[in-house]
């Protein structure tokens, strides 16, 4: 039977050894670049290797998390970083970026690729496509349920990674501006200043400040059966910022109760009080849960009242420290000495690795009849037994001294028998260590030649950008289509698909281009979101849709396993910041978006290499409330009550007010069942267009309403529409607060 793998995080060098003893399989690690927890210790590329080292020699694996979003001038430096671990032999590489996952695979195809939570998997649509892109392994959403997480399993066929202990996300992972938008510190970037953990109340409820964002951290100790039974490969424990003592403690828990179930899987095995109160001394927030392993989300899954931690315990910490972190893993082995006279002096080694015995043998000078004191047992056994500074700890040692009956016994230098116990067990280590040779594992990859790359690449002429808008609601479209019957330079229009479903007929565009704005979540829960975009797909032809924008790996997997022929275009959100991103999709795609993180010279290197080296236009957001979150959990319910509409084609709206009288709109989706979480301000450049119209490469210029009345939504189009008619900003936009969000202002 193939046993689940126990998971630990290591901030530090000190934290994975700990970990190790407490009984992890394996550990993940950042170094010192392109990891997500940027203030963490980390380690430095010595330290990597010598990681990897240690962690092979007793049968154990290395993790590397290069999981943050990787700028276009960046990415350079990637192969570089990468090339010392895949030659020591880095088991595998935790990823969010496409462009990432392609390095790996092409250069370093010898490494595991595992699609990291960042990466928001939401289902089996989702992770086959990861798979076929070179994945072996998903981390999948934290939000998802057991049944979800059963079913990527069996149907998907990849392995599946899950947290089952820690600090829980408010928003889906990978899907959080909020940082970001509100400071520079990303969240896909390992820089998250956790704005979940701070204080809000409902508008107009004048209410105390509360915590509606701030999820009870997790602990699954007690359904360890369950999830096992589920065909889970790899239990996840968080928390690469947290202290050598917690890595070690929590892993020594769960360690004993797997153990446990497999021991006597029939059995049932209550958590012991002693147990939990170790586990709630570990850095663990005040209350509670099991994630959203049997819940969608509700009340009872927030720390409404406040989200700090426990008191921590100096004498767990103390035992724990004493237990784990004061002593190394040792190799059990034995040895066989033979000393006879006139016969070089052999020391044998074995041990047992990876399920096989390893014996290796190394010869001194021969051996000499004693002239004076001979060499006894005794004495052989004291220098041979000296293996304190090794990772070795023989087990048995058997000596044989022959004097070839003399019986003047055998004389051989102490410093000679020392020698062969340090030549033996670097010959050990080497052996067990030592990659083969990386000419096969690291293949480079060969250039394509020019005429190749034209063939592929459509030529995109230089052009005027067109004006894109996405409309929410009927008022926005109607806002929309009056200025299009005056102007007629709106030449794309995006309908959310809440619109589509609600509607037995087509729309009137007056000669724009329609497209279905596609759910920021699908999931297939206890409502079935795939089923929707299945439909809409099938139907678009007949309703006049000429394509779709995806917003998740789950849509675009539904639709290239569906065979759809439609445009796609890639939402902001599925994230390209550099050319190798694109790349990696350009097959599927037929346009993709800037991210909304990147400044505008960032926006500018990245679209100019996929527009001229990969033929794919690209669109640049001009105006919109950036979603600072995607969660499923719902403010709402939390708040004040469901609305009892889930499944069904219903949106409502609600607003949080932050410390500093913030007001944050709340687009709550009820049909499957998500809240975005809006910023104060809508992001918009219509002072900073002539500027870009001037000077930068995009295709199109876009325009996404969300929250705004007839109004408001009025004002922007005419805005935009006319900028694009005569090249000047009108009055439109002079009572608008506004935000620019990163134009300037670049992101850690």
């Amino acid at each position: 039977m193939k046993k689940v793998e126990l998971l630990a995080p290591a901030g530090g060098y000190e934290t994975m050894v700990g970990a190790f003893n407490a009984g992890a399989d394996a550990v993940y690690l950042g170094g010192a670049k392109f990891g997500a927890r940027a203030y963490a210790d980390n380690f430095d590329t010595q330290q990597v290797l010598d990681a990897i080292s240690y962690a092979h020699l007793f049968g154990k694996k290395i993790y590397m998390t290069v999981n943050t979003l990787v700028k276009e001038r960046e990415y350079s430096e990637l192969y570089d970083f990468m090339l010392p671990f895949a030659e020591k032999k880095l088991d595998g590489v935790i990823v969010q970026d496409l462009g990432v996952m392609k390095l790996i695979r092409d250069e370093f195809p010898d490494i595991e690729l595992h699609a990291s939570t960042q990466a928001t998997v939401t289902g089996v649509n989702g992770a086959r496509l990861l798979k076929e892109l070179g994945c072996v392994r998903v981390v999948p959403a934290r939000e998802l349920s057991l049944m979800e997480m059963k079913e990527i399993r069996e149907k998907a066929d990849v392995e599946v990674e899950a947290f089952i202990h820690g600090a829980m996300c408010y928003c889906y992972s990978g899907m959080c501006l909020f940082s970001s938008m509100v400071g520079t510190r990303s969240g896909n970037r390992g820089r998250c200043a956790q704005p979940c953990r701070l204080p809000y109340y409902l508008a107009g409820s004048h209410l105390k400040e509360q915590y509606p964002l701030s999820l009870k951290d997790m602990c699954t100790v007690s359904i360890i059966p369950e999830l096992i039974e589920a065909g889970i490969d790899s239990f996840k424990i968080e928390g690469r910022m947290k202290r050598p003592e917690y890595a070690a403690g929590v892993t020594s828990i769960y360690r004993k109760y797997i153990d446990l179930y497999y021991k006597d899987p029939t059995a049932h095995h209550e958590i012991s009080k002693e147990d939990m109160d170790i586990l709630s001394s570990l850095y663990l927030r005040s209350q509670i849960s099991q994630g959203y392993y049997h819940k969608h989300n509700g009340r009872d899954m927030v720390t409404l009242d406040s989200p700090s931690y426990n008191g921590t315990s100096d004498k767990v910490l103390s035992d724990v420290k004493e237990k784990y972190l004061d002593k190394e893993l040792k190799l059990k082995c034995k040895l066989i000495c033979r000393l006879c006279v006139g016969e070089e002096a052999s020391l044998i080694m074995s041990l047992v690795h990876g399920g096989q015995e390893i014996v290796l043998e190394t010869h001194g000078n021969k051996v000499q009849e004693a002239s004076k004191r001979p060499m006894d047992k005794e004495s052989v056994l004291k220098q041979l037994s000296k293996f304190g500074g090794t990772v070795f700890e023989p087990e048995e040692i058997d000596i044989d001294i022959d004097d070839r009956g003399s019986e003047k016994g055998i004389f051989i230098p102490v410093s000679e028998l020392n020698e062969l116990r340090r030549s033996l067990c670097d010959q050990m280590i080497a052996c067990i260590t030592e990659p083969d040779n990386m000419a096969s594992a690291v293949k480079h990859k060969t250039a394509e030649s020019t005429d190749e790359l034209e063939n592929k690449v459509q030529n995109l002429s230089d052009h005027k950008p067109c004006l894109h808008v996405l409309v929410n609601t009927t008022q926005q479209l109607e806002s929309v289509l009056e200025v299009q019957s005056r102007n007629h330079n709106i030449s794309r229009i995006y309908i959310d698909s809440n619109l589509i479903l609600g509607s037995d007929g087509s729309f009137d565009s007056d000669g724009a281009e329609l497209f279905v704005v596609l759910p920021y979540m699908t999931r297939h829960e206890n409502f079935d979101g795939t089923l929707d975009i299945e439909k809409i797909a099938d139907s678009a032809m007949e309703k006049g849709i000429s394509g779709l924008l995806v917003r998740n790996l789950e849509q675009l997997g539904i639709l290239k396993f569906r065979g759809y022929t439609g445009k796609i275009v890639l939402d902001y959100g599925m994230y390209i910041w550099n050319e190798q991103a694109a790349s990696m999709v350009k097959d599927m795609v037929s346009e993709v978006s800037v991210p909304l993180e990147l400044t505008i010279h960032e926006a500018a290197e990245v679209t100019d290499k996929v527009r001229k080296n990969l033929g794919i236009p690209v669109s640049f957001n001009v105006y919109g409330y950036a979603p600072m979150m995607i969660s499923a959990g719902c403010v709402k319910k939390t708040l004040d009550k469901c609305s009892g509409n889930q499944g069904k084609v219903s949106v409502s709206q609600t607003a949080i007010v932050d410390r500093m009288g913030n007001e944050l709109k709340v687009t709550t989706n009820c049909r499957n069942c998500y809240n975005v979480i809006w910023n104060a301000l809508p992001t918009s450049l219509h002072k900073k267009m002539e500027n870009i119209a001037g000077r930068f490469p995009f295709d199109n210029y876009r325009v996404d309403l969300t929250v705004e009345d007839s109004a408001a939504s009025l004002n922007v189009i005419n805005g935009y529409s006319d900028f694009l008619r005569n090249g000047a900003i009108g009055k439109e936009f002079d009572n608008l607060k506004f935000t620019t969000g990163h134009f300037k202002r670049g992101v850690e």
